[in-house]
């Protein structure tokens, strides 16, 4: 009998330290998981901050693109303005409107 006795007290040993390996790995899982949640809640908002900034930036280049189209077209159109027939004889009006090529000459007009 002392044999079984001892035998059933090394069991319950083995089985309480089992127990508290066990206890011990499940404490350090729920930590674990608490830390991974924490980070991925930390993660997700600035994944989302990031996405908010890229479509931000995708709009403004979208605006700056039109910007840059319109632009174009008004210096197409001013380019074509300043070679036309009327704004040649307006160059030459103003030339003959200064006296003896002394005269002040009016801002904005082109040689």
């Amino acid at each position: 009998m002392k044999i079984a006795t001892k035998e059933t007290e090394g069991v319950d040993v083995i089985r309480r330290n089992v127990a508290a390996i066990v206890d011990e790995a499940s404490k350090s899982n729920v930590d674990l998981t608490q830390e991974l949640i924490t980070a991925y809640d930390r993660e997700s908002k600035l994944l989302g901050g990031i996405r908010k900034r890229e479509k931000e930036i995708a709009r403004l280049k979208a605006v700056v693109a039109k910007r840059d189209a319109k632009l174009a077209s008004v210096t197409e159109r001013l380019e074509r303005l300043l070679e036309s027939k009327a704004m040649r004889v307006q160059r030459a009006y103003w030339r003959l409107r200064r006296p003896n090529g002394n005269g002040t000459r009016l801002e904005g007009s082109v040689k």
